[in-house]
């Protein structure tokens, strides 16, 4: 007879990861494609498969975010990462499957998460209806809603490395982790004026130096285990970040995520980028100007099934609506039709005889034309786009993590 296992230790031939046979891993791996989750962007879906966007509203072969991956959304303040999460979680929603969503930041906007969902079900003008014709009630998708508040780092850590058996929920296809980016600003500031004032200048470097040594460990094993579970799992894992500025000799400021590192970055399969630009739509002919488009968003994949693409990669632009995403049908004026490259430009600096020799001098002159800015201005997106449409229109956690009840009960009414 076996004698018991006081101390409660695992047994030695128990494995810490699930096995999964060649066949099944082999079965998951052709089939993770077909099953997908679409980001409400056809043309995003199909880019982050590998394939060339196309403009039909009809599309045979299905795109998104594949499973077992870790796809990484960053970009500025008020670009729509939230939203374009929902939109991701109501996809995931109408096929059926549970989505778990974790808020590291602000509390998730039930009604504005209902909008979403209820969008999805409204037919296409220009195509088939995009969600399945299966009649479903809004309390049998917030049925499938596992929401979860993560107030610090440790909270976070605690979920998704050291998960529960019943973590994640069953039928889960997909973890959503909104702004985790300030988790970590708020365990790690990099500011020097946050340590003790009263510790000594060599105190206080080294005391950076420690917390950006922790830092990088600690971001290298969460990926790790963040790819563990997704692959193990057989779900997709998106993460929202937030954006920093970073000044470089030769480019001067530039925004990059904050959240990186080598680590950091060889763990993440899909990254894409949010952002505003610009956008002015012309004319069939091009001889108009051509109109503005208010409100235009890109995104723009930087990262596709581990394969890092140069600068921004191929962008998709897109408005946010108030029921979800809306994708600008539109074209660049050349034979291969989808989202143009993007190239950015170096910043112009004047010649020496172009400075002035006094104020008045300056003022004569104007701005614009001793910079260039109106004529040597380089635009992120090419103006030379054709108009084709464009549409006016519960718990072993409980003790460490807040369920949210106001978020609750707001998304429950």
């Amino acid at each position: 007879m076996a004698e018991q296992d006081v101390s409660n230790f695992s047994s030695p031939l128990s494995h810490r990861l699930p096995t999964v046979s060649a066949s099944q891993a082999l079965h998951n791996l052709t089939s993770s494609r077909s099953k997908a989750i679409s980001t409400g962007l056809k043309r995003l879906d199909a880019l982050l498969q590998g394939r060339e966007p196309t403009l039909s509203s009809q599309s045979a072969l299905p795109g998104g975010l594949s499973r077992s991956q870790v796809t990484e959304v960053y970009g500025p303040p008020g670009v729509g990462k939230t939203t374009f999460a929902m939109q991701t979680c109501a996809s995931a929603l109408h096929a059926g499957n549970a989505v778990v969503w974790v808020d590291a930041a602000q509390v998730l906007v039930g009604s504005r998460l209902k909008d979403v969902l209820a969008g999805l079900r409204l037919p296409d003008d220009h195509g088939p209806p995009s969600s399945p014709a299966v009649a479903r009630s809004m309390e049998d998708f917030l049925d499938q809603f596992h929401h979860f508040t993560c107030p610090t780092l440790p909270h976070l850590l605690a979920l998704l490395t050291h998960p529960s058996p019943s973590f994640p929920p069953e039928n889960t296809s997909l973890i959503i982790v909104d702004s985790i980016s300030t988790l970590f600003a708020t365990a790690f500031p990099r500011a020097i004026d946050s340590f003790d004032s009263n510790q000594t200048s060599a105190k206080k470097n080294d005391a950076v130096q420690w917390a950006a040594s922790r830092r990088w460990s600690v971001m290298g094993d969460l990926i790790s285990k963040l790819g563990k579970l997704a692959a193990t799992r057989y779900l997709t894992i998106l993460l929202t970040s937030q954006t920093a500025t970073r000044v470089r000799a030769d480019t001067g400021a530039v925004l990059h995520p904050s959240i990186s590192g080598t680590a950091w970055d060889g763990g993440i399969s899909n990254r894409i980028v949010l952002y505003r630009d610009w956008l002015t739509l012309q004319e069939g002919d091009g001889s108009s100007q051509g109109k503005e488009v208010r409100g235009a968003r890109f995104a723009g994949v930087v990262k596709a099934s581990g394969v890092l693409y140069s600068g921004l990669g191929r962008v998709v632009p897109f408005t946010v609506e108030k029921y979800g995403l809306q994708e600008l049908e539109i074209s660049a004026d050349s034979a291969e039709p989808g989202a143009a490259s993007i190239i950015s430009a170096p910043p112009l600096k004047r010649k020496r005889d172009q400075i002035a020799d006094s104020q008045s001098e300056d003022e004569d002159a104007g701005s614009e034309e001793e910079f260039g800015w109106a004529d040597d201005d380089h635009p992120l997106v090419p103006e030379d786009f054709t108009e084709e449409h464009l549409d006016s229109t519960n718990g072993a956690h409980d003790t460490l993590f807040s369920v949210g009840a106001e978020a609750a009960e707001d998304i429950k009414s």
